[in-house]
C-alpha cells in the first residue's frame, strides 16, 4: 500500500494550530484539538460573478455573509432608502429605510441588522453627515438613538447589538470610534490615524480598519481597549471594501491599480490573491472569513457615472476535519 509520505514525499505534520494557507490536499495534525485535518479546497481561488443587485448604486454599504446578505441605501441619481437581501441565489427587494442616505455604516445580518450615519441632501459634493441610527429586524427599520458625531464614509462592524463605527469624515477625516450596545453609542478609544473610505473586519471587541482616504495601506488592529498599528496591505487604497474577522480576512476593490486588487489577512500579513473580474469601489461587503465574501454594486473609477449592480462572490480553500468515521 502507498503511504502518504511516498506520495507527498513528507509526513504528516504535528501542529499546535492549523496552517494560515495550507496547500491543496495538505494533510496535518492538529495536536490542540487532537484531529487530523486536510485541505480540500476548491480547484480555483476566484472571483465569479453571481445575480445583480435589483437596483445600481454606489456609496453603498452591506452585512451578513457571503449566502446570506443585506444591501442598504446607496447613490444613484439620487440618495436610495432602498433595502435588498441575499439568499444565496438571488436579491429581493425589502422594506426601505426611513432616511435615505449613502456612505453609511452597517453592521449585522441580513435579519438584523443596524445601519448608522452617511450623506444626505444636498447632492454631492455639498452632502451633509447624518447621525441617523436604523435597526433592522428582518421585516422593517425603526429609528433608534442617534451617533455622537455626525459623519459619513466610517466602517462598521459587529452585530445590531454590538457594533462599532469606525472613523469617518465628518468632514473632516475624524479617529473617532464609537461603540454600540444595542441601545445607545458611546464614544471610545480613538484610532492612531484619522481617516475615512477605509474598510472594516471583524467584531466589536476585536476588529480591523484597512486602508482608508489618501491611498493609505495602513491596518489598524482593535482588541477592545487600544487601537494598535500592524503590518501594511500591499497596495494602499481608499474606498475599498473588507471581510471576515480579525485573524481571517479580505480587502478588495478600490481606488487603487489593479482596481479589484484583493488580498487576504491571516493575523500578521496581507497576502494578494486573485483580483475582482471587474474593479470598483464604494461597493457593499459582506462575508464571514478570507475565503468566502461577497461585493455588491459600486462604480469602476473614482467619479465615474456608471453606478452598477454587478454582484461577484469570493470563493477560496476550506479546510476539513477528517475523523475515524
Amino acid at each position: 500500500m502507498t503511504t502518504y509520505k511516498e506520495i507527498k514525499g513528507t509526513n504528516i505534520e504535528v501542529l499546535e494550530s492549523d496552517p494560515s494557507n495550507p496547500l491543496d490536499g495538505q494533510v496535518w495534525y492538529n495536536s490542540t484539538d487532537n484531529v487530523l485535518r486536510g485541505n480540500v479546497g476548491t480547484p480555483v481561488v476566484a472571483w465569479s460573478t453571481v445575480n445583480s443587485l435589483n437596483q445600481a448604486r454606489t456609496s453603498v454599504s452591506g452585512a451578513g455573509t457571503a449566502t446570506a446578505a443585506i444591501v442598504v441605501g446607496g447613490y444613484s441619481t439620487t440618495y436610495i432608502a432602498d433595502t435588498e437581501v441575499w439568499n444565496g441565489a438571488n436579491w429581493t427587494e425589502v422594506n426601505n429605510l426611513n432616511t435615505a442616505r449613502s456612505s453609511n455604516g452597517s453592521a449585522g445580518t441580513y435579519t438584523a441588522a443596524l445601519t448608522f450615519g452617511g450623506s444626505k441632501a444636498p447632492p454631492p459634493p455639498g452632502n451633509a453627515s447624518l447621525n441617523i441610527t436604523e435597526t433592522w429586524n428582518g421585516t422593517n427599520w425603526t429609528e433608534v438613538n442617534d451617533l455622537n458625531t455626525s459623519r459619513r464614509s466610517g466602517s462598521g462592524v459587529g452585530t445590531n447589538t454590538a457594533a462599532l463605527f469606525i472613523g469617518g469624515n465628518t468632514p473632516p477625516g475624524t479617529n473617532k470610534v464609537e461603540s454600540w450596545n444595542g441601545t445607545n453609542w458611546t464614544e471610545t478609544t480613538d484610532l492612531n490615524t484619522p481617516r475615512y473610505a477605509s474598510a472594516g473586519a471583524g467584531i466589536q471587541t476585536a476588529a480591523l480598519l484597512i486602508g482608508g482616504a489618501g491611498g493609505t495601506p495602513l491596518t489598524e488592529l482593535w482588541n477592545g481597549s487600544n487601537w494598535t498599528e500592524v503590518n501594511d496591505l500591499n497596495t494602499g487604497r481608499e474606498a475599498l471594501m473588507g471581510s471576515g474577522v480579525q485573524t481571517s480576512a479580505l480587502a478588495y476593490g478600490g481606488a487603487a491599480s489593479p482596481a479589484g486588487v484583493t488580498e487576504s489577512w491571516n493575523g500578521t500579513n496581507w497576502t494578494e490573491v486573485n483580483d475582482l473580474n471587474t474593479g470598483r469601489l464604494r461597493a457593499a461587503s459582506a462575508g464571514a472569513t478570507n475565503t468566502s465574501a461577497l461585493a455588491s454594486g459600486g462604480v469602476p473609477a473614482p467619479g465615474s457615472p456608471d453606478h452598477v449592480a454587478l454582484v461577484e462572490q469570493f470563493v477560496g480553500l476550506t479546510t476539513k476535519t477528517f475523523t475515524d468515521s
